[in-house]
């Protein structure tokens, strides 16, 4: 027995055990649901984060500080406890840890405004990907794998594919069962609108942009931060040229920018100077509904020449940083699974 033991514990030190790739954090919001009998929603939302958790999503080893942290709420609109129907908004936040900091920057936020599905208490969430079951669980598969699509991209160029394809998968089942929602339309931004301009060709300046911004923006910040502000305008270039050659392209963009608004101020509102006029026609002519918020970078200050290194604004500087340094910007050894 003690023989046993021994082998086992050093089996552990040996093999770690390797973790899920999420670590979700699920709020069910019923307030708005009259009735006494709410139970039903505490323990959906504990099959949610089990049914997110403790799955194996892919063939990627992860370690426990790799995992993928998600916020999700389930804001409750209605619920016919005969029929076992409940219709939600639902809303996925995904997030990244930022090399040689605390900070997680916001990385996904997607909300569905009318999701519609069925569930009975204690109902076991199984997921298929080559069959559609229920609205629930494809759903959320989907999200999940649109979320670690964009991981992976933040991380490696063009790395988030596979994941994509495993979403369209899921897309094209609940499609072919005739599900609202699932169609790819060009109509109601869809969750087929949103996998089909994935996945198109045409968005490659679009996965080139979650990749520049994070890989040698962030996380260059912790080494030079005028360098890191200056690849962030780079980013935001390449969504101008995904914008110029993709008529389809107001979803992605609305989804970017829905996401980092808030921190693209942040960065442009202090620290060294940038061109900053530049910026600003530049976010105005991607996401003119944000034109109140890039109306606080314009007043706080930070005009200044086009940037301390002398490239022009937007001139993606990876390939001199790395003759300089011979490495790439910040290599993150806490990030594995590639």
């Amino acid at each position: 027995m003690q023989r046993f033991i021994f082998v086992f514990i050093l089996s552990l030190i040996l093999f770690p055990l390797q973790a899920q790739e999420f670590k979700a954090d699920v709020t069910i919001n019923a307030t708005s649901v009259r009735g006494s009998n709410k139970q039903v929603f505490k323990t959906l939302e504990k099959a949610i984060e089990e049914f997110i958790n403790k799955r194996r999503w892919t063939d990627k080893q992860f370690q426990n500080h790799e995992k993928i942290k998600l916020d999700i709420l389930l804001n409750i609109k209605s619920y016919d406890i005969n029929k076992n129907d409940i219709t939600a908004e639902l809303y996925f936040r995904s997030y990244r840890p930022v090399f040689n900091s605390d900070y997680e920057t916001l990385l996904l936020n997607l909300v569905d405004k009318d999701f519609k599905f069925t569930y009975r208490e204690f109902e076991k969430l199984d997921f298929n990907l080559e069959l559609y079951d229920n609205n629930l669980v494809s759903t959320l598969a989907f999200y999940l794998y649109v979320a670690l699509g964009h991981d992976f991209d933040s991380f490696k160029e063009d790395a988030g594919k596979p994941f994509y394809e495993k979403a369209e998968i899921i897309q094209t089942n609940a499609d072919q069962n005739g599900v609202s929602g699932w169609a790819k339309d060009n109509k109601h931004n869809s969750k087929g609108d949103l996998i089909e301009q994935l996945l198109s060709n045409n968005s490659k300046y679009y996965h080139k942009a979650i990749y520049t911004y994070h890989r040698w923006g962030l996380d260059m910040m912790a080494d030079n931060l005028s360098l890191g502000k200056n690849n962030i305008i780079s980013a935001i270039n390449y969504l101008q040229k995904f914008k110029n050659e993709n008529h389809n392209s107001d979803y992605l963009l609305k989804i970017f920018f829905d996401t980092k608004a808030d921190e693209i101020v942040q960065i442009f509102s202090a620290g060294p100077p940038v061109n900053t006029a530049f910026v600003i026609n530049k976010l105005r002519s991607l996401a003119p509904n944000y034109d109140y918020k890039w109306d606080e970078i314009g007043k706080s200050g930070t005009r200044g020449r086009n940037n301390e290194t002398g490239h022009p604004p937007g001139t993606l500087q990876n390939e001199r940083y790395n003759k300089e340094n011979g490495r790439m910007p910040q290599e993150d050894k806490r990030i594995k699974r590639f």
